[in-house]
């Protein structure tokens, strides 16, 4: 009974601080996009559009910028009918880093992301379009990731932009366009 005891009360201490390790991360993030968003020449827009350029024929459906050590890079994903590519461009200079695929063709377990991903890439409105709609929604801000999740049965663009000292997430519905969310993200 202790020995149960203890391993319960174990488990609920590391349960309960979980959500303390998820926003240290999300500060952290949040702190290397100021950093990055500081040294990229690059708009999330034309990071975008140059991927795009990468896929023929593929429709973009995340974005996101990373440093990765003295460098600033932007992390596009495209689906290509069932094929995730993940074009990596220098955030400064434009040029592309790599092209690879993500996963193996034909994969059956599909993770819930990869699902959303390959769901987002049949939305009625595209990355690009609710990039610019986020923008429209956060005067001055600059967008710093993009990503697509269901929530509540409904597929979302999900943009976070970085609007002076404050970081911004707008909800946008992917099949009408509609704002369904904007809001202070919280450290």
């Amino acid at each position: 009974m202790k020995a149960a005891t203890i391993a319960l009360v174990s488990m609920l201490l590391a349960l309960g601080s979980a959500p303390v390790r998820a926003d240290e991360d999300e500060a952290k993030e949040h702190a290397n996009a100021r950093i990055a968003l500081g040294k990229a020449k690059l708009t999330m827009e034309q990071a975008v559009a140059a991927a795009l350029k990468e896929v023929p024929g593929g429709k973009a459906v995340e974005a996101e910028l990373e440093l990765e050590s003295d460098n600033v890079v932007w992390e596009v994903e495209v689906v290509s009918g069932r094929k995730h590519m993940e074009v990596k461009l220098d955030a400064i200079s434009g040029k592309v880093k790599e092209v690879e695929e993500e996963g193996k063709e034909g994969e059956k377990d599909e993770d819930e992301d990869e699902q959303a991903e390959t769901d987002a890439a049949k939305a009625k409105i595209t990355l690009s379009q609710a990039i610019a709609t986020a923008l429209k929604e956060v005067p001055g801000g600059k967008a710093f990731e993009a990503e697509t999740e269901r929530e509540d049965g409904k597929l979302v663009f999900e943009i976070e932009l970085l609007s002076g000292d404050k970081v911004m997430e707008v909800e946008i519905d992917a099949m009408t366009g509609k704002v369904l969310e904007v809001e202070e993200e919280k450290e």
